[in-house]
């Protein structure tokens, strides 16, 4: 199926494992992920994408469109950081990308897992997750694993979390959140509804949810483009404006000159800084 996107929109494996980690190349131009739970490959096309998908494809045209922001208009924002003369170029360079929607609870596990670690070791992470306890999806001969629900990790238990070797205090706190939905103490589609501060802060009353987590579930996942998750990729690329991020830190200053400056985009100003030093430092995605 093919669908339109306001332009510019061009996918890239780069902005899109740089997002949602699970995304991987195929042949012939092909993208494979995940969108609402379903296995789907998309491509380039001309002034929009084809998607191809399991079920048919017109019961999640929709949710692909939403998935992508293929209707948004990119343009206000474009403009409005082409004003700041570092940017200029990287909206050149990078104009292409949007900030996906991914599903909250997949987007939550996987920065809980981003927490010292690259996006290869990350991915790595949610994949060994879906393996043991998603469920396998073919499409045109690829297969995947469809990442597991929340009651799934509840009910494998702490123990067996662990036992995964997952790294740090990661199993505890996946399985802890995991328990929180199911028991609806956690409700992620509630917290899309709350203002960025509250939805950040309740978040980060976690242990082990710092304020790059909590920003980045709530710019992905909460459609709070206001937030800006920083990590030391981020902090590199502020260098820029004479500004200094350190690792671990409240960085209160910092962050309130990010708000001053880049005011309603900053998260996506935050993305143009991250690819620039993806670019720059990490080796090239790897295929499917």
């Amino acid at each position: 199926m093919y669908l339109t996107a306001r332009q510019p929109f061009e996918l890239d494996l780069r902005w899109l494992q740089a997002q949602a980690f699970r995304w991987c190349e195929g042949t012939d131009g092909w993208y494979y992920g995940f969108v609402k739970g379903h296995l789907i490959k998309v491509r380039n096309c001309d002034g929009g994408i084809e998607f191809r998908s399991n079920p048919a494809e017109e019961s999640l045209a929709a949710d692909v469109r939403s998935y992508f922001r293929l209707d948004q208009d990119i343009a206000p924002v474009h403009d409005a950081l082409r004003e700041d003369d570092k940017l200029r170029g990287l909206v050149e360079q990078y104009g292409g990308m949007r900030i996906l929607r991914p599903d909250p609870w997949e987007c939550l596990i996987a920065y809980i897992c981003s927490q010292n670690n690259k996006i290869e070791g990350i991915t790595a992470i949610v994949d060994k997750l879906a393996k043991r306890y998603g469920e396998p999806l073919t499409l045109d001969g690829v297969t995947l694993h469809s990442f597991p629900s929340p009651g799934r990790l509840a009910a494998a238990g702490e123990s067996k979390l662990k036992g995964m070797n997952l790294g740090l205090s990661r199993a505890s706190r996946i399985h802890e959140v995991a328990r929180h939905i199911t028991e609806g103490v956690l409700d992620l589609n509630a917290l899309a509804r709350w203002p960025h501060p509250l939805a950040r802060g309740f978040l980060m009353s976690y242990q082990d949810i710092g304020p790059k987590i909590a920003d980045c579930v709530c710019l992905f996942a909460l459609d709070k483009g206001e937030a800006f998750p920083v990590d030391t990729n981020i902090g590199k690329g502020l260098e820029r404006y004479g500004k200094k991020y350190t690792p671990g830190a409240e960085n209160a200053q910092l962050m309130q000159w990010v708000r001053d400056h880049f005011g309603e985009h900053a998260g996506y100003a935050g993305q143009l800084l991250f690819l620039d030093q993806l670019e720059k430092q990490e080796p090239a995605p790897t295929p499917c």
